[in-house]
């Protein structure tokens, strides 16, 4: 089975596929947020490489295709922003302050709590742009001399956790503005959190895919200065 999976080029990209329409529809069918898509999938996909005896190095060089169209979907998030374009325009400064402020608390949180408990150095500077989507938190981990695998999980990690209790977290603490809401989920949460603000309105989906992009650039100067500052 593992040669013949092999000799395809395209098994990698239908098995991701397919197994994120196994976490949609477990989603779906259980209404549990702890059940992410992006969850189910990777333990299927884990499961299925120990099972088959494939290694992580083979089934991620046969699915560059998907992290190469993967941020070019991000414009897709472009048409819910255009047709909230009045709230933008209504809440800009709050917006762009907001976003700019919590990508800086975010990061000299990190730093503060990592050296309070002693964590190394260079997994520190991996963790820094974990809020970040993926291909920038990426290009700034190896820029900053983080460790750019360690970094994804933690993006993966910061994104299925604002998924999953973002919203609840953001009740207990009163805030119930659908623009604040967006913008603090996209802002730490980055894509896989918006898809959960999507499903507390358009508002906060539309913000929140707003915040990817400018808590991206945020991070992407913010990092490398905190570096310079802090190591």
């Amino acid at each position: 089975m593992k040669e013949l999976l092999l000799a395809s080029p395209y098994w990698a990209v239908l098995l991701t596929l397919f197994t994120y329409a196994i976490g949609m529809w477990v989603q779906r069918k259980t209404g549990w947020t702890l059940l992410q898509p992006i969850l189910v999938c990777a333990a299927l996909i884990i499961a299925f490489l120990i099972i088959t005896g494939i290694s992580f190095e083979e089934y991620n060089e046969k699915s560059q295709f998907l992290n190469f169209i993967l941020p070019m979907t991000a414009v897709v998030l472009a048409v819910p922003l255009y047709r909230n374009l009045d709230v933008l325009k209504k809440y800009a400064i709050p917006i762009f302050s907001g976003i700019v402020a919590g990508t800086i608390a975010t990061i000299l949180s990190l730093i503060a709590i990592g050296k309070i408990i002693g964590t190394k150095e260079m997994i520190l500077i991996s963790m820094l742009p974990k809020s970040a989507t993926n291909p920038i938190a990426l290009e700034v981990s190896a820029q900053i001399g983080g460790i750019p695998s360690l970094t994804v999980a933690m993006v993966v990690v910061a994104g299925c956790f604002g998924a999953v209790c973002g919203p609840e977290i953001l009740k207990l603490m009163g805030i119930t503005h659908p623009v604040a809401k967006g913008i603090a989920i996209g802002t730490l949460s980055h894509a896989v959190g918006t898809s959960r603000a999507f499903k507390e309105g358009e508002i906060e989906g539309s913000m929140s895919s707003l915040a990817i992009a400018l808590a991206g650039m945020a991070t992407a100067i913010c990092s490398p200065i905190a570096v310079m500052i802090f190591f």
